[in-house]
């Protein structure tokens, strides 16, 4: 018997040398998880939200992206997710944003890799397409976010210039800019790459996105909101 016994792992033999019939009983239904180490909780308590990581933590699937190596940047702060979460609610843009930072485009780069083109060059300038190229390195790239810079500057909100290619994923200075900025990424990444831009092409793209915000806004009577969002606009 005690060759048996040991053959039980010991946590489980400690556990059975606990057990008291007075107090304890055999109840398959699930009432309460240990959430953490001292916090346990009814299981109709939890959000959906917490038991998506319980069962994350409990198959071995959380894991902590490197965003410098998978970006190729020096500095990423990763408040900027929980940032641009809270600036945003487009779900379209929010899309946009989480391919940004795990680095998840359709550069012609990547395409060629999986045989779905047969080149990796830029078809704007005919250098080889990487994320960094087609967001930042491209000529016509640089030439949209001059535009954007210059817009920001006559805005008054000089904090706002991206000098460099890592201020590219940081969320934007206020909930506005960081949706204009998702915006003008969606432009970029789309498959007849932009060209040639000018101020109206910009001013064209951000008066598109004001005016699908008001319809949103309106429709659910929150107008308050859209001015404090949107005053930075001067309209």
């Amino acid at each position: 018997m005690a060759i048996v016994i040991h053959s039980f792992p010991k946590i489980l033999i400690d556990i059975a040398k606990c057990y008291n019939e007075e107090i304890n009983s055999i109840d398959l239904a699930l009432k309460y998880i240990l959430v953490t180490k001292n916090r346990r909780l009814a299981i109709e308590s939890i959000p959906a939200k917490e038991f998506q990581v319980l069962l994350k933590n409990a198959l071995g699937r959380i894991e902590n992206t490197n965003f410098r190596v998978k970006l190729k940047i020096e500095e990423f702060d990763a408040t900027n997710i929980l940032t641009f979460r809270k600036h945003c609610r487009n779900a379209k843009l929010r899309n946009i944003y989480f391919r940004l930072i795990h680095n998840d485009f359709f550069t012609h780069e990547r395409m060629n890799r999986y045989k779905m083109t047969n080149t990796d060059e830029c078809p704007r300038c005919n250098q080889t397409e990487t994320t960094k190229h087609l967001l930042w390195e491209c000529h016509h790239s640089k030439h949209i976010w001059d535009l954007y810079n210059d817009y920001m500057i006559k805005l008054d909100k000089a904090n706002s210039v991206i000098s460099e290619y890592s201020q590219i994923y940081k969320a934007g200075e206020t909930a506005g800019i960081t949706i204009i900025k998702a915006k003008i990424i969606q432009e970029m990444i789309q498959i007849r790459r932009p060209t040639n831009w000018d101020t109206l092409n910009l001013e064209k793209v951000v008066d598109e996105l004001v005016n699908i915000e008001l319809y949103n806004y309106k429709k659910k009577h929150c107008l308050a909101q859209f001015n404090t969002k949107w005053k930075f606009l001067k309209r």
